[in-house]
Formats: C-alpha cells, structure tokens, sequence
C-alpha cells in the first residue's frame, strides 16, 4: 500500500522535529501544533528564547518523471501564509533516509511556486518543483541533514522586529 499524503505529512513533520533538536545540538524546541487549521504543523523556537518559526513540513519519497520533487499546498486566497516566519520545509527521503531538505520562507515560497485554481476556484494551489542536485529557483533554499538546525536558527535570528513578541510578553496575538 502507497503512504498517502496525510502520512507523507506526519513523517515529514517527525523528521522536522527530530532533526531540528539533533543539528542544533538540542537548542531549538519543536513544538506540536494539536489542530492545524491554518496549516501550521509545527512551532519551533530556540530555547530559552521567545522568538520562534511557523513550519510547514512536507515529506517527498521520489523524483517525479523529470528528476525534481514535487509537493503542494492548497489554501484560501487569504489564508495564503505571507510572513517570513512562515517557513514551508519539503524533505526528500529516499531508502528511508532524508537526504536533501529545504528550507524556503512563505515570502520566498509564495514568489516561486506556480499557482494554480483549485477544488472549483475555490482555492489556490502553490506548486513547489525543485532538483535535488540542481541549480533552479530553489536552490539557495536547499540545504543537507546535518545542517537543518543551524539553518532554521540562522532564518529565526535574521527574522524582522516586527515578527517577534515583545520582551516579556507571554501571549502572541496575531490577527488574520
């Protein structure tokens, strides 16, 4: 039996979570998101700080016909995830081993993925095609296992003022 895409998901979030404590020598904490409404799969922040990521996490087990990994994401027009603290990460696993990894903030993803109408028009299809071992559009984005973590603290530290809660504040609000 094949992995459906709601499996592919959850293994590309375990992963995610996994490798994000073990490259960063334990100092970023993934947390579970327990209802992902909005399409958030997991929270990450380093510890002992309060600045944190919104990760989507997609898992890819093959090359599609023309050598690149393919993955979507379907949203609402407004619901279209635009802050650089969005990060879509898309794993490639290949004989049970993640073996390149993306890294691809939701401003950077947004601009590269094609579009497309989905489920009636109801909905917008964003389109990520990238090569493994390629130079394309993505690949400044492209990053090895080992350095998943390192690159995730990098992203979250370079991440606007205004996309981190005040010092000491213990409630984040965000209006849609």
């Amino acid at each position: 039996m094949k992995i459906s895409d709601v499996q592919a998901g959850r293994i590309g979030e375990f992963l995610l979570a996994v490798y994000a404590m073990l490259t960063s020598d334990g100092e970023l904490v993934p947390f579970q998101v327990d209802a992902d409404d909005d399409h958030r799969d997991l929270v990450v922040a380093a510890k002992g700080k309060s600045t944190f990521a919104s990760l989507q996490a997609k898992a890819c087990f093959g090359l599609g016909a023309s050598g690149f990994v393919q993955s979507n994401a379907t949203y609402f027009e407004s619901s279209i995830p635009r802050d650089p603290s969005w990060i879509y990460v898309v794993v490639l696993v290949l004989e049970l081993a993640p073996v390149v990894w993306w890294l691809v903030p939701a401003p950077d993803f947004n601009r590269l993925t094609t579009q497309s109408p989905a489920r009636g028009g109801r909905e917008v299809e964003l389109h990520f095609r990238a090569y493994p071992d390629r130079d394309d559009a993505f690949a400044p984005f492209r990053t090895q296992t080992r350095d998943v973590g390192p690159r995730l603290l990098e992203m979250i530290n370079a991440l606007p003022a205004a996309t981190k809660p005040l010092p000491g504040a213990r409630l984040v609000m965000a209006r849609r």
